[in-house]
């Protein structure tokens, strides 16, 4: 009887050690080890075996009684892993996620590197491709990264010690089309090429008027923005929010001189190509009694008879008012005088043979 009792006893310890053996073996506790955990005696449990899973790993602790019948050496260092006899798989290092973005996300599919890294390996992050030309005047050019990490190479190597995620930013751009008219005039200054959407181009003239040969020039008559005159400032500021066509608009000039030895001339100066410019001459006074200048026509590049005309600016013109001196009142006044002399010479004879004696 007492022996059955002792064997009673017996049974249910061991039967409650085996319960609390199996209970107590799959209490995990969420502490950090990265070594693996700790290898002490002390305390009631002895922590067997670590699993790493992304961001917790976990320590499963055993009785150190049963560490014996447990405890597999099935832990490697140097692959970071162990082997958990019960479920028969390895547990991997921490993995971490990149993620890679484009902004504009459309751009998406440009960049490479996406993808579940182990904790500390390495990952390269790269774009295809640098130039994205939407249309002829509109493109994306790659900019930067940005979020878990910021540069601007095309390709780099980045360390994978926590979850990232990182943008390819691309930038906006238009083309800017800058020409000048005619064609030979100079281009201004800035000039064509590609700006970041939302800055501003300035284009500056090299000068009001661009001297050609004697006689002609070039004037800057303003800006053409887009098909519509802008303004005539020698500089121009023009926000880049689409593309957009500039033309630096000169005219064709040709100087008109105007020349006379007598009277004040009028209309020397620059006009436009094409143009009709007026000139003129005023008549001088009489150099002495019974003389006058007078007017004898316009010669050189033109002939006219006329003291004011107009001359078609086809090109550099070079007029000179002539002149002939008229000596007509002086003749007459002299032969007036004469013929008073004469008539008073014959009257005078003829009041003379009047007044002889009669025999």
């Amino acid at each position: 009887m007492r022996r059955s009792l002792v064997s009673k006893v017996a049974v249910s310890v061991f039967l409650l050690t085996i319960a609390f053996t199996l209970v107590s073996a799959h209490v995990d506790n969420t502490y950090a080890y990265t070594n693996g955990g700790y290898n002490s005696w002390n305390g009631y449990y002895y922590p067997y075996y670590y699993q790493y899973y992304p961001y917790t790993p976990i320590v499963s602790y055993y009785p150190w009684w049963a560490y014996a019948y447990y405890f597999s050496p099935n832990c490697y260092s140097y692959t970071n892993q162990c082997y958990f006899p019960e479920s028969s798989s390895f547990y991997q290092p921490t993995l971490y996620q990149l993620t890679i973005n484009a902004d504009p996300s459309s751009l998406s599919g440009l960049v490479n590197g996406g993808g579940s890294y182990s904790s500390g390996s390495t990952a390269t992050i790269s774009t295809n491709q640098t130039i994205i030309q939407v249309s002829q005047n509109m493109r994306y050019a790659f900019s930067h990264w940005s979020g878990d990490y910021s540069g601007n190479g095309t390709s780099v190597t980045i360390t994978m010690n926590s979850p990232k995620i990182i943008t390819a930013v691309y930038q906006l751009q238009y083309y800017l089309s800058v020409t000048a008219q005619p064609t030979n005039a100079p281009t201004p200054l800035g000039g064509n090429g590609w700006y970041n959407a939302g800055d501003a181009a300035t284009l500056i003239i090299p000068d009001q008027t661009i001297n050609e040969t004697a006689g002609s020039r070039l004037a800057f008559n303003g800006w053409n923005v887009d098909g519509t005159t802008n303004q005539t400032g020698s500089s121009l500021s023009i926000m880049m929010d689409a593309a957009h066509t500039v033309v630096a608009q000169y005219t064709q000039q040709y100087y008109l001189t105007v020349q006379s030895p007598q009277g004040v001339t009028s209309g020397q100066g620059w006009y436009n190509a094409g143009s009709n410019a007026q000139l003129s001459v005023t008549t001088p006074a009489s150099p002495s009694f019974g003389v006058n200048i007078i007017f004898n026509g316009w010669q050189g590049s033109i002939q006219s008879s006329t003291q004011t005309t107009t001359v078609l600016m086809n090109g550099p013109m070079n007029v000179v008012a002539t002149w002939r001196t008229d000596y007509t009142g002086l003749y007459a006044t002299i032969a007036a005088i004469i013929a008073i002399i004469a008539v008073g010479v014959w009257t005078t004879f003829r009041r003379a043979r009047n007044r002889k004696p009669s025999t």
